[in-house]
């Protein structure tokens, strides 16, 4: 699609194609100073989907019910959108997984006859590579016994096995061929911390959200000792953040630290981005060129209104009664 600039001949057609035309927001005044292509994925009338500037993709569910896309990359052209839906059961979940609208059910694909995936939490793509990470439990036993694994390329290594039942939600980042995932290494997850290939390394009393990458540095973040938390795994520096409870998502831009913990945005330790009162916690967010892509979400399920913000102007909105954002990614033209 034609890439242009982020304004209101964009906006306007993103909101057409999201939202009921009771919905529609004045973008006119949506400042930017460079051309972007703007994604966002989630859910649309019970189905997985995402967004590019002003056109709405429909992502094929396989016969799964209610899939929901929650996390999007872009990574050479190419599009991953990563996703679940249910089974005949609420209980039964599949992972589910796109490249370029191409459907990939991860629950039969990764799956072999000695182990069953449980779930994928997250991927990363490097170059033409692709990593899942997830859970996995074992077929032929009476309890129930899981592993933490991830795939390259549909290639599976164990990371630790729990003998029992685990409940966690790994990240994974892939910096120089190393490969660095979250996780716990205990079936009551009470000892936190993260792996770097398949050795373990705990930071004690803490809650990992995720990792991020600067210049090839790898951090994780999260909370640790009562408060927000963050360490350079690459040079073993950590900075306790007591300003926020939990840091749930950190990123890089231009060589500055933006984190957040839902209801704000901090700059290189500092306030940058403390949100509107009206609108509720912050799902996602990018900072590219010093602008600022926010996803959030306003309410309670089952009433809330999920918004799309550009440098604090709503841009976008959809009620929860037709859909919801969940993931955003944006790419420089």
């Amino acid at each position: 699609m034609k890439k242009i600039l982020l304004s209101l001949i964009l906006f306007t057609g993103l909101l057409q194609i999201s939202c009921s035309e009771d919905s529609v927001v004045d973008s006119s005044n949506v400042p930017t100073n460079n051309s972007v292509d703007v994604y966002v994925a989630g859910q649309k009338n019970s189905q997985a989907c995402y967004w590019k500037n002003n056109q709405l993709v429909l992502l094929n569910s396989g016969g799964i019910n209610a899939p929901t896309a929650n996390k999007i990359m872009v990574v050479n052209n190419d599009v991953y959108v990563l996703g679940i839906g249910v089974g005949t059961t609420t209980t039964e979940t599949f992972p589910m997984f796109w490249k370029n609208g191409v459907l990939t059910n991860l629950k039969t694909s990764l799956s072999s006859a000695d182990d069953e995936v449980v779930t994928v939490t997250d991927f990363e793509v490097v170059g033409n590579d692709v990593y899942f990470v997830g859970y996995t439990k074992r077929r032929v036993i009476t309890f129930e016994d899981y592993s933490l694994v991830y795939w390259k390329n549909g290639i599976k290594t164990t990371v630790h096995n729990y003998g029992g039942y685990v409940q966690n939600y790994s990240k994974i980042k892939v910096v120089n061929n190393t490969v660095y995932i979250t996780g716990t290494n205990n079936r009551d997850s009470s000892i936190n911390g993260y792996y770097v290939n398949t050795v373990f390394n705990e930071i004690p009393f803490s809650t990992l959200n995720g990792l991020a990458v600067n210049n090839n540095e790898v951090y994780t973040y999260g909370t640790a000792n009562n408060g927000g938390y963050y360490k350079n795994i690459t040079t073993g520096s950590e900075t306790s953040f007591p300003a926020v409870a939990t840091v749930t998502s950190m990123l890089f831009d231009n060589n500055n630290l933006y984190l957040t913990d839902v209801a704000s945005i901090y700059k290189n330790g500092a306030m940058f981005d403390a949100g509107q009162p009206q609108l509720g916690g912050i799902m996602d967010f990018k900072i590219l060129n010093n602008n600022t892509y926010k996803i959030i979400q306003e309410g309670v399920a089952p009433g809330y209104i999920s918004h799309l913000t550009i440098n604090g102007v709503e841009a976008a909105q959809i009620p929860d009664s037709e859909g919801t954002f969940l993931s955003l990614f944006v790419v420089q033209n």
